[in-house]
């Protein structure tokens, strides 16, 4: 096995940078932009004379980090901000707000809608141009390299419906301490995932090498995603790279029996409850992980959630990145109260204290990155280290994009229940995706 090498970072080392400062996290990530914050005068609030309650729907973990910047919101607009637990998924947010929007109603009045079902909310003119609501002051805190992901996923026919509040990434948390017990280090490609996995799986005990959750809607999708990125393939092809990426993941889990069958029917609270369960001894999750996992003080030690790169495929170490943001339905029923809402949350003096409550909201904006500075961050530093090693790769785009990553979930799923042999499953993908044309 390969000792895992140290990430050079502009001719420092990997330990040398996780001290670095923001300012070299945003150079790494190519942000644009004025060199200096421009976070004070540009959110200007306007008092609501009438209906004084705003409803912002969010997934619950988020509530705590929103409800610490409301005060001073709500005592200067007069407004009173509701929340309300959001969908975990694009597919269960196409789900829950389709049917009301397609009536032309909308049961909130600000959402946190997902990548993969944003683009269809905005091509059906579900949603309100958030071109003249945000100033250019906030779409200036962004880099440039988001530029291209603004453009296919938050925006529409040149207008802006959505603005981005999280860089979601797939990052590789470790069990340091495990591994220090053992004598080993990280896994840094497939096969010595599969080597150092067979090290701590117990499956007769419900232990792991690693786990994702792969429950149907969405979440098979993000996983085989992610691995055709390492294996180089579109995964909307389904091509050649798309079928190592599948029999990858079926070896992990029959062949090798270090992932857990029963992930196929897990979300992402069973994921993180058999890692903090002490069951699993690395795996791939999302940012928001590492809020959930230091909320449990109990359980917490920075040992136990030391994030790592991604272990490399065919085609490197890498992983797609997206993200959720905040859009504002054409229908709400208090849109003053929205436009004011959405301006204040992603606002450049807002959207920092966000990223502070919750890991979450941390994105490689210009504000928040400095607000971070000299701070000893795990999201920030990770952040920085990825960018620097060329792990993030884009997300995969198809313009019907949620019923293109429910063939990759059904194609996969009957795979991966030995219901179709790898060919057919591919065969499957591709003449699916043809039938859904554009």
């Amino acid at each position: 096995m390969n000792s895992k090498k140290e990430v050079s970072v502009k001719g420092m080392s990997r330990r040398t940078f996780l001290k670095g400062t923001a300012g070299s996290i945003a150079a790494a990530l190519a942000a644009s932009g004025p060199g200096q914050l421009l976070a004070k005068g540009i959110y200007a609030p306007t008092v609501i004379r009438q209906n004084k309650t705003v409803v912002l729907a969010i997934q619950e973990f988020a509530h705590d980090a929103i409800k610490a910047v409301l005060p001073d919101f709500e005592k200067d607009t007069g407004l009173t901000v509701t929340l309300e637990g959001g969908p975990v998924s694009g597919n269960d947010m196409l789900t829950k707000y389709a049917p009301a929007f397609a009536s032309g109603e909308s049961p909130v009045d600000v959402v946190s809608d997902a990548d993969d079902s944003g683009p269809t909310f905005m091509r059906a003119g579900y949603m309100l141009s958030l071109e003249d609501v945000i100033p250019q002051e906030t779409w200036d805190d962004f880099p440039e390299s988001m530029g291209g992901q603004i453009e296919k996923f938050h925006s529409f026919d040149g207008q802006r419906y959505r603005v981005p509040h999280e860089f979601a990434i797939g990052y590789f948390f470790t069990r340091k301490d495990w591994l220090d017990e053992k004598n080993l280090k990280a896994p840094t490609t497939w096969e010595e995932m599969v080597e150092i996995g067979k090290e701590f799986a117990d499956p007769a005990n419900s232990v792991w090498g690693t786990t994702d959750g792969l429950i149907k809607p969405a979440l098979l999708y993000v996983y085989v995603a992610y691995l055709t990125a390492q294996s180089g393939g579109d995964v909307f092809a389904f091509d050649e790279a798309t079928g190592e990426a599948l029999q990858f993941l079926y070896d992990m889990i029959y062949t090798h029996k270090i992932f857990p069958e029963d992930a196929l029917n897990q979300d992402y609270t069973a994921q993180n409850q058999l890692y903090m369960g002490d069951k699993v001894a690395f795996m791939r999750q999302w940012p928001f992980f590492q809020g959930v996992a230091e909320g449990d003080k109990e359980w917490f030690k920075p040992e136990k959630l030391t994030i790592e790169l991604p272990p490399a495929g065919p085609a490197g170490s890498k992983a797609w990145w997206g993200g959720w943001g905040f859009s504002i339905p054409a229908f709400a029923p208090n849109m003053d109260g929205a436009k004011e809402l959405i301006k204040y949350l992603t606002s450049n003096e807002i959207a920092p204290k966000l990223a502070e409550g919750q890991s979450w909201f941390i994105m490689p904006r210009t504000s928040i990155l400095s607000a971070f500075e000299g701070q000893d961050n795990p999201i920030v530093t990770a952040m920085g280290v990825y960018a620097e090693a060329g792990v993030p790769a884009a997300r995969p785009f198809h313009p019907r994009v949620a019923e293109a990553q429910t063939i990759v979930d059904d194609a996969a799923s009957q795979f991966l229940t030995k219901q179709l042999s790898l060919a057919d499953a591919l065969k499957y993908g591709q003449e699916q995706i043809a039938a859904l044309g554009e």
